[in-house]
């Protein structure tokens, strides 16, 4: 197991609307789950190598799983009811990710259209020292890493995990958001998603973050790419791009040191 959580559905059955639905409050409730979401089969599992937070459990029981002992993963039926099997389903349906399911829009209830309320929400607290909470430095934005990020149930040290750190006027840490987990040796970034949660929270600036599983945290020419495309994003929206921290291991290197951030 590699640390990733899979939800797993089917598409193909009358259990269709209720798998959207359930994939779109996942998307919303809990977008670090949804984010690794796989279809196949009839039911939605999750599998975590570590135990999930309570209040992570506590979450998934409101949504409407339970912990399945025998296949150790949590499961949704989706509203279809089928006899015990020996056989994995994941060898019998084809897999599809739920990212591509996006664009099959759940249809519109009776009555005509409706809109959405919307809010940010805490996925949890990341308790931490008085010394850590003035990030400044790509020591302290690693150590801020080390602390809260790897050690966060969603992490997958064995993909690129791209991390913003939010950061108010005096440079102190309000909060970070997991924003995407990409594969081996690439990542996906877009500063529409980049800067998002930064607008929400009102963040005066922000502080990039990822790792390279191959432990060298040297930048590759796309790192640097992406890395001036969002300093100039930034620009725009008046929220400043302090650093881009890459994570190796044992050690980090940030861009800005490295002359960079010239743009």
């Amino acid at each position: 197991m590699d640390g990733r959580k899979r939800v797993i559905v089917n598409v193909n059955d009358a259990s269709k609307l209720n798998t959207l639905a359930l994939l779109d409050r996942l998307k919303t409730d809990m977008p670090e789950i949804w984010s690794q979401a796989q279809v196949v089969g009839k039911w939605v599992w999750l599998e975590f190598s570590i135990p999930p937070l309570k209040e992570v459990r506590a979450k998934l029981k409101e949504l409407g799983f339970h912990w399945n002992a025998a296949r150790k993963c949590w499961q949704h039926s989706c509203g279809v009811r089928r006899p015990r099997s020996g056989r994995d389903p994941r060898g019998v349906y084809p897999v599809v990710p739920a990212t591509a399911m996006e664009l099959q829009e759940t249809p519109e209830k009776p009555g005509g259209v409706t809109s959405k309320e919307y809010k940010i929400i805490a996925l949890r607290e990341c308790p931490m020292p008085e010394s850590m909470q003035m990030c400044d430095t790509p020591d302290k934005a690693a150590d801020y890493w080390r602390m809260n990020v790897a050690t966060c149930p969603y992490f997958n040290p064995e993909c690129e995990c791209f991390v913003v750190l939010l950061l108010n006027t005096r440079r102190r840490v309000k909060g970070h958001q997991l924003l995407t987990i990409g594969t081996l040796d690439t990542i996906l970034v877009h500063p529409r998603e980049v800067f998002r949660c930064a607008v929400i929270a009102a963040a005066a600036a922000v502080v990039l973050m990822h790792n390279h599983p191959s432990g060298e945290p040297q930048p590759s020419e796309a790192d640097i790419k992406v890395t001036r495309d969002l300093i100039r994003a930034g620009q725009l929206l008046k929220i400043e791009v302090l650093d881009h921290v890459i994570m190796g291991t044992p050690k980090h290197c940030s861009l800005r040191e490295l002359g960079y951030f010239a743009v």
